[in-house]
This record gives C-alpha cells, sequence and structure tokens, in this order.
C-alpha cells in the first residue's frame, strides 16, 4: 500500500508574544491547511496575521518549520504549540487538511469550518464551531459558551460536520443547529439545542433546561435533566443503543405544528 504524503507545519508562538501583564490576542484565520498549502517555509513566515490591532507577519509572532511534502490540503498538517489561550480563530473557515493545537485555545476556533479535521488537547473558548458547516472538531476538554451556535443577527448555527467534547460545554450549545452532529461527554449548562432545528446533540452527563424552543432535531441526554422545559410532551418509552428513554417532542411552546423536534431522557 502506498503509503500517504503529509506535509508538517509547525508554529510555536514565541513566548514574547504573550509575555505582557495584558496578553494581546492574535488572530489565526490565514493560517488554515487550505491557505498554507503550496507555501515555503519562507512564503508561511510572511503571511500577515492580526496581533491586537496591529498586523504583524507570522515569522515575527511564531517559530514556524516545515517537514514533508504535499501534493493537496488534504495533506497538510499544522501543528500548534505554545501558550495558545489568546489565540483566536484557530482553523476558522478552514475547508481541508489537519491542525492540531496543542493547549487551551481562544474563542471562535472551528467557526465556519467546512471540512478537515481540529484536535484542540485542552479547553476551547466560546463560540467553538460556530456556524461550523462540515469536518470534524475534537475539543479534549471542556467548550464554552454558543458551542456551534449562531452569530448574533443570524438565524441559522451549525450545518453539517461532527463536534465531540471531551468534558462540559457552557450555556447554549448548537443554538439554532440546523444540522450535524455534537457529542458531548460531560454535562451541558443551561439551554444547549436552544431553537434548534436540526441535527442530533448527544449530551453524556446532565443538561439544564435542554430544547428551549426546538422545532426540529433530535436531543438525547444519558445523565439527568434539571428543569425540564414543561412544554416538552411525553410521547412513549423507547429503547436507544440498548437503553431505555423516555422520548417527547417540543417545543409546544412554538406551536404543535412546528414542534418538530425530539427530546430522549432517562
Amino acid at each position: 500500500m502506498e503509503e500517504l504524503k503529509m506535509q508538517t507545519i509547525r508554529l510555536r508562538l514565541k513566548e514574547e508574544v504573550m509575555s505582557g501583564v495584558a496578553k494581546i490576542p492574535v488572530i489565526v484565520d490565514a493560517l488554515t491547511p487550505d491557505k498554507l498549502f503550496g507555501k515555503s517555509e519562507a512564503e508561511i513566515k510572511g503571511v500577515k496575521i492580526w496581533w491586537g490591532n496591529r498586523e504583524e507577519n507570522t515569522g515575527d509572532l511564531f517559530e514556524v518549520s516545515v517537514e514533508g511534502d504535499a501534493t493537496s490540503e488534504a495533506e497538510v498538517k499544522i501543528v500548534m504549540d505554545g501558550d495558545l489561550s489568546r489565540v483566536k480563530y484557530i482553523g476558522a473557515g478552514m475547508k481541508a487538511g489537519e491542525i492540531e493545537a496543542n493547549g487551551d485555545v481562544d474563542m471562535h476556533c472551528g467557526a465556519m469550518m467546512r471540512g478537515g479535521k481540529i484536535t484542540v488537547r485542552g479547553n476551547a473558548d466560546c463560540w467553538a464551531g460556530c456556524e461550523m458547516h462540515g469536518g470534524e472538531l475534537i475539543i479534549e476538554g471542556d467548550a464554552g459558551a454558543n458551542l456551534c451556535a449562531m452569530y448574533r443577527g443570524e438565524m441559522t448555527g451549525m450545518t453539517g460536520g461532527r463536534v465531540v467534547v471531551g468534558g462540559n460545554v457552557s450555556e447554549c450549545a448548537g443554538q439554532y443547529m440546523a444540522g450535524g452532529e455534537i457529542l458531548i461527554k460531560g454535562n451541558a449548562d443551561i439551554l444547549a439545542g436552544l431553537n434548534m432545528k436540526g441535527g442530533k446533540i448527544t449530551i453524556e452527563g446532565d443538561a439544564i433546561m435542554p430544547g428551549a424552543d426546538m422545532t426540529g432535531g433530535e436531543i438525547l441526554v444519558k445523565g439527568k435533566v434539571e428543569d425540564m422545559i414543561p412544554s416538552f410532551k411525553f410521547v412513549e418509552t423507547t429503547t436507544v443503543d440498548g437503553e431505555q428513554y423516555r422520548k417527547y417532542i417540543g417545543d409546544l411552546a412554538m406551536t404543535e405544528k412546528r414542534a418538530k423536534g425530539i427530546l430522549y431522557v432517562k
């Protein structure tokens, strides 16, 4: 079997970038596999990114090295190291390839991504996977508020792809979600699936008021549901993956005609 070719671009944030009293955010939506494909190490160092309100060369903020070759965007892997806690928009809008972020990351990780894979080996701040269209986002730690939701003023959140959170998530995960899949291995804070209209959310831990105002899609809670929304209607007891659940439809507050969401509760 022919060995898969892979190019690895290593980006280590320089310590002095985050050494100030106030850590100034770095915006890296220009550093995705599809945008860096075909560029040399010198060209990558010259890519412009934002550090606060200043536009800088990537090489001024990151140590950059390139190993191997790639014949397509899908064969490019970016490995990010250093203090990434104020690095925003990691993998935002990416279409192919892979990103591995080794540590906690700031807001908008994987926002509007369309393909490829992002792995965060830590926690992700708010708006991760926002308006995501495709690809895979793995967050090994916790996720902040508005995971896979929509941006303010929009009416559609995540439409495709898969997101896995190894820990807990904050409020409003999957708000206005219309497609795709979210797996939360920990607990979900208040209003997971708010205004949800498609897709699937699985919560292996506990949830607070899931599915408010949902009109479609499916939410499955394996743990305990606190403050169950009263406008859900019990349908039947059913078996899902060998486990017994109570099946509800809702949210009837959105009128019976529109209430097509399904909520499974242990």
